[in-house]
């Protein structure tokens, strides 16, 4: 606690940020001076019932710092930030909290000796006041086509100098999109890396009066924005993933096995828009159907040909996502496919999109869920889901969805206009 005081000393720091994340996916914030910083170290409370995660009547809870997670604001360098894990007033982890949830599937894979490290890909698009792409770049252009390369890079550098280490960063396929891939941490840190990198995006965004949004598909002739998430497992430094005559092993295979014996139900925690299902459409890249293979774009989950160290991208998820719901998730489910040892179907190095129904039948490849009601239906029917998440989550998750939809209809119904207002009002700054 000394140190903390001398480093907010050193650093000129006059105010203290406590962040922590609501089911939903958003970062909210407290914030105090530090002259309170000794009344405030432990924690304050906040009302979930405005936040969407407790009923009125149970509306107190606390958020409490992790002290490594510890930052200074870069455009704003009076502040210090804390992520904050949320707690009942039991003294226990809330069964609403997203990150404590993940904490407890990153438990549950030490028991087995694992260790779980994901590097995310985190798409948006830069939009201008007309709501239109900003610019006309195309994948990994250069000037004088990539005109926003100098925020892209300045966003890197935010990220950077707030701990998160960066992979690449270049100008993806549509006109205005960027992508900044990070390198490979533990799943929790990427998950606070996530949040983190969102807010430092808009932000740097809205100084310059762009409009950075993470909507999966706002616009239907151009590609949409995912989050593809690489995934690793380890057991005593050992990637167990690997194996050195088949390439693949026992354990990767029965990872994937898991993964996709429940992912109906977990699309609709990986895909919580009904904008995200506009992006799950065949030519762009994106995956339709359950499948599996090595170096295969079109497949669900991809095993990278191009490395020797086997790892698992699963691309169906997008920027829309809680990404510690959505990692909590993969986890589980792979831990499960591993317990019960769950053979998945063959591997493909087919393009799936241009597979007969006779020929996907005959691989046993099936369809994603197309729409968000489908997904919500397949939740509701998940014990599995229920079981890593918690009842409470599911049962606020369902009932503000199955709202969504319904609202979604009605826009639907008065046209393709109407729709995509609704879409545009509802996911294009809040994604």
């Amino acid at each position: 606690m000394d140190d903390l005081k001398t480093f907010f000393k050193e650093k000129d720091i006059e105010f203290i940020q406590f962040q922590f994340t609501t089911i939903f996916g958003d970062l909210k914030t407290v914030e105090f001076p530090v002259s309170i910083w000794e009344e405030m170290n432990n924690g304050t409370g906040v009302d979930g019932s405005s936040l969407g995660l407790l009923e009125t009547e149970q509306s107190d809870m606390r958020i409490i710092p992790d002290y490594s997670t510890l930052a200074i604001i870069p455009w704003e360098p009076r502040i210090a930030r804390f992520i904050c894990d949320i707690y009942g007033n039991d003294g226990k982890p809330h069964p609403t909290d997203p990150r404590s949830i993940l904490k407890k599937v990153i438990e549950q894979a030490k028991e087995y000796g694992y260790e779980y490290k994901i590097r995310p890909e985190l798409e948006w698009f830069f939009l201008d006041e007309e709501l239109e792409p900003i610019e006309n770049g195309q994948y990994m252009d250069t000037l004088p086509f990539d005109t926003f390369g100098v925020l892209r890079r300045s966003i890197a550098v935010d990220m950077m100098d707030m701990g998160i280490p960066v992979k690449t960063i270049h100008h993806e396929c549509a006109n205005g999109q960027q992508e900044i891939e990070f390198k490979m941490l533990d799943v929790l840190k990427q998950a606070d890396n996530t949040q983190t990198a969102k807010l430092i995006i808009k932000a740097q965004s809205l100084f310059e009066d762009i409009i950075a949004t993470f909507m999966p598909k706002p616009f239907p002739n151009q590609a949409g924005s995912g989050l593809h998430i690489h995934q690793y497992l380890t057991k005593d430094g050992i990637n167990v993933f690997a194996d050195e005559e088949k390439g693949v092993s026992d354990i990767l295979r029965y990872f994937v096995g898991g993964i996709l014996e429940h992912v109906d139900a977990m699309t609709a925690i990986f895909n919580p828009t009904t904008n995200s299902y506009k992006r799950l459409v065949p030519g762009h890249e994106a995956p339709v159907f359950k499948s599996w293979g090595v170096g295969n774009r079109t497949a669900l989950i991809r095993i990278p040909g191009y490395e020797k160290k086997a790892r698992i991208e699963y691309r169906a998820t997008d920027g829309a996502t809680n990404l510690y719901l959505a990692s909590a998730l993969l986890l589980a489910a792979g831990l499960d496919g591993i317990k019960r040892k769950i053979e998945p179907i063959p591997p493909t190095s087919k393009n799936t999109e241009k597979l007969s129904p006779q020929e996907l039948k005959d691989l046993g490849i099936n369809l994603l869920p197309e729409n968000l009601s489908i997904a919500l239906d397949n939740l509701e029917q998940s014990s599995f889901v229920e079981s890593v998440l918690g009842r409470e989550i599911v049962k606020i998750y369902l009932e503000v969805k199955r709202n969504e939809c319904k609202e979604h209809l009605v826009a639907k119904s008065k046209g393709l206009e109407e729709e995509r207002d609704w879409e545009f009002d509802k996911y294009l700054e809040r994604s």
